[in-house]
């Protein structure tokens, strides 16, 4: 039994192993942040709730500064990806470019409502 853990282990088969940040290759890590980016800019446009408050708040500044950081890294990144990442990335951008302009939208016509009124 010792022997089969230890020719697992060698061939990278130990489910118990913990992976720390600094042993990824810089690739993932930049997905990996910009996927939490894409959760926090989620959050920020008011399309889901605070995981820790359960609230939903919008704050379209803060929205859209996620939403720049990721196509940043994107353009920093983009040759070192493999093509389903680069592909995963650029529909998420198009989703949060598309969900920020129909909030943008809908806060310029409340904002015009609330003059009107």
């Amino acid at each position: 039994m010792e022997n089969k853990e230890n020719k697992n282990m060698e061939n990278g088969e130990n489910h118990n192993q913990k992976i720390y940040p600094h042993q990824l290759p810089l690739t993932t890590l930049f997905v990996w942040f910009m996927g939490i980016l894409n959760g926090k800019a989620w959050e920020d446009l008011g399309l889901m709730s605070n995981p820790e408050t359960k609230e939903v708040k919008q704050d379209l500044k803060k929205a859209k500064i996620s939403i720049d950081s990721i196509e940043f890294l994107l353009t920093q990144v983009t040759n070192e990806l493999d093509i389903e990442d680069k592909k995963q990335i650029e529909h998420m951008l198009a989703n949060l470019h598309m969900n920020y302009v129909e909030k943008y939208q809908e806060s310029k016509k409340e904002v015009q409502t609330n003059k009107n009124n």
